[in-house]
């Protein structure tokens, strides 16, 4: 009987660098959080300037990014 160690499954290290990683909902939660408080901050899409949109009376509606046009609403 040989004594040499398997090499793991793929799948056993995924989940941990998965783990590691921020959701889609992370992101965009980041990102809202910045704009809905007036600030621009990075496209989640492209890493442009995601600058805040206004509307008149109700304060911040969405962000659009300079860049590539992405839009958060």
């Amino acid at each position: 009987m040989s004594a040499a160690l398997a090499t793991p499954p793929r799948h056993a290290h995924a989940h941990t660098r998965a783990a590691a990683e921020p959701t889609l909902a992370d992101v965009l939660g980041t990102a809202w959080s910045a704009v809905s408080d007036g600030v621009a901050t990075e496209c989640p899409v492209c890493a442009g300037s995601l600058q805040p949109r206004w509307s008149a009376g109700a304060g911040v509606v969405g962000a659009r990014c300079g860049d590539c046009g992405a839009t958060l609403e």
